[in-house]
Parts: structure tokens; sequence; C-alpha cells
């Protein structure tokens, strides 16, 4: 499965960048008419399989001109690596040896300044990327208000969704990842404060998971119990979490036991988790070259 982001515009570039500042970027400038780009493109696939902590972006120069032309590209394929909104590196041709070489260097950079940086708590990446979609689900949550029409996009929702309880104010998310990933904090926004979680038990890993397994359990059963307060709520704060119990996390799950204004519902309006994803590389040295 590849993990290719098609940039249109430049505001999506723009985006792109904002969000992933503390990680490598790769754009991949192509053409439909253009033979080596279609030679390399599943050589570039396989690395954004391979380099999960790096972001890998296409752009048809042909469709948007705008964009090549802010980094001055006029040969394809011509591949830009950005850092911190800052080109660090670009490549001309259809080499796929010299791409990865490229690829493999600029992400161990990134990974062992994140590395460093995570000692003192300085990297935390949105890990929503990271959502395994197909097992998302919340239980007692509402028909038409759904956790997964606020991870959808696998973003911080902005939009009008919310996650609405249904029989009573308990909520269970079981939030999968597709991959291996390090949790150092989470994110729960409501726009109702009375509404808005108060007690929530976090558990990692389990395959099934019931109320009955979580409403009488207690540290260490569970990986940590919070009692959240009005302001993280309605701001949207991060929650910093005990990273000593989230260090090789494949799912979490959320136990929400009350909240603020001892409501029948609880609602919550966006929800994010930050931390690292436990980055695993494989070695693409035996992929054919190709032709020049």
């Amino acid at each position: 499965m590849a993990y290719l982001k098609h940039l249109s515009t430049t505001s999506e570039l723009d985006a792109l960048l904002e969000e992933k500042k503390d990680n490598l970027v790769v754009i991949d400038f192509h053409a439909t008419w253009c033979g080596p780009c279609h030679a390399i493109a599943p050589i570039f696939s396989k690395l954004s399989e391979s380099f999960r902590a790096a972001t890998f972006a296409k752009v048809d120069v042909d469709r948007s001109p705008q964009i090549a032309q802010r980094y001055a590209v006029t040969a394809m394929p011509t591949f830009i690596f950005i850092k911190n909104k800052s080109v660090v590196d670009q490549m001309k041709g259809a080499d796929p040896k010299q791409l990865e070489s490229l690829v493999r260097k600029h992400a161990s950079q990134t990974a062992a300044s994140s590395s460093a940086s995570e000692v003192s708590g300085d990297i935390q990446v949105s890990l929503l990327e990271f959502l395994d979609l197909s097992q998302l689900n919340c239980l007692n949550e509402a028909n038409d208000h759904t956790l997964k029409s606020i991870v959808s996009t696998k973003s911080k929702n902005t939009s009008n969704s919310f996650l609405l309880s249904d029989a009573d104010e308990e909520l269970l998310l079981n939030i999968p990842f597709n991959q291996t990933v390090r949790v150092r904090s989470i994110l729960i926004h409501a726009s109702n404060p009375n509404q808005g979680p108060k007690k929530i038990k976090i558990l990692t890993n389990r395959l099934s998971l019931g109320f009955e397994d979580v409403e009488d359990a207690e540290e260490p059963e569970v990986a940590q119990i919070l009692d959240l307060s009005e302001e993280q709520i309605i701001e949207g704060k991060r929650i910093t979490l005990r990273y000593v119990r989230f260090q090789a996390v494949n799912s979490i799950h959320i136990f929400v036991a009350s909240n603020q204004g001892e409501e029948e519902e609880t609602r919550i309006d966006a929800i994010d988790v930050f931390g690292v994803p436990v980055e695993t590389t494989r070695d693409l040295s035996g992929l054919k070259k190709l032709e020049e």
C-alpha cells in the first residue's frame, strides 16, 4: 500500500509543509508524458511504504505549474527534499539507487533528531495519519454521530461533525494504527463543556474490549487514568501521558466514564493522538535499476 499525497494547489502544499514541518517531505515532480517518471513511480511508492516517518507527495507539473515554479522545476522527474519548510536536497532524473540513498540519508537524520528530542518531549507529531480506519470503532456511539465521522480525514476534525454517546454518558473508543507507534500525548476537544469527557481510562493493544473490561479496572490494569479539566476540553489542550507505558502501541483504547456536567450524553468534537511512529525501513537494494 503506497502512502502518497497528491498536491494540486500551493495552499495544499503550504498546509502539508506546516503539518509536517518536523518531518522529511519528499515531492516527486512528474508529467504524464514523461517516460522516466512512469518508470520510477513504483520505486517512489515503495519508498513511501518503507519510510513511514517521512511524507511522500506527487505534483503533476502540467496541472500544477505554480508549485513547480516555486521550486524552479524544469526537468522531469525532479525530487525535492524539504525539512522545516526549506529545501535540503534535490535530485533530477530516474536513478532509483540515488533516490533511495537520499531518502535514507534525510529520513535517518530526521529520525535521529526525533529520537534525541523525544527525551525532552519536543517531538510530537499527529498519529492520526497512521489510523487503520477499517478496524476503528466506538461502543455506545450514536448512529448519526460516530467516531469515524471525526477522524476519517486522518487529521484533527475541523468540520461540524462530532461524536456523541447513545444510551448513557459512557463511550469506548477503539483506535487501531496500521503500524507500531510511540504515544506521548492526546487531545480531546468538546465545544459543549458540560458534555465534554471528564474521567477517562486509557488502555493499549487489546484485541477485543467491552465496557465490562474497563468500568471497574484500575492502574496498572489500565495504562493510565485521567481526570480532565474543563479547560483542557474546551481549549483542546494536549494531555501528556506516562510515556513509558506507551512505547509500542498498535492500538489505543479510551474509555470515557463520565462527563464534566454529569449529562446523559457525552460529546467529542475532535480527538488527536501525538507521538512518533516506530520507523521500520526495508532494504530496497534488490530493486532493479532503471535504464536511463
